[in-house]
Parts: structure tokens; sequence; C-alpha cells
């Protein structure tokens, strides 16, 4: 699962880090924001818990 959602693309990438500064986007922008910021965490709590069940 966690291959399917690939990495971020730059733009990705940089509205990510912008999210996480605290910076937000207009509405109705700021819902794919949200999404992309929220797809981010849970992959990277998938991988975190992947790791854990490797140890």
């Amino acid at each position: 699962m966690i291959e399917e959602m690939e990495s971020p693309t730059d733009e990705q990438a940089a509205l990510i880090k912008i999210t996480l500064e605290g910076r937000r986007m207009a509405y109705p922008d700021r819902f794919d924001q949200e999404k992309l910021l929220n797809l981010h965490k849970a992959k990277m709590l998938l991988e975190q818990a992947f790791a854990l069940l490797g140890q």
C-alpha cells in the first residue's frame, strides 16, 4: 500500500512544508492542502508501523 502512495512531487512537498509551517491557503484550495497533509501523515505513520513490526 505504501508503494502505491509514492513520494510527493516537488510541488506537493513544498505545499506540505508550508502547511507544517502553519501557512494556510484560502478556501476551497485549503481542502486540497489539508487532504494532502493528511495523506502524507498517514503514509508516515504506516511506514513507522511497518518498521516497528519488522524489528
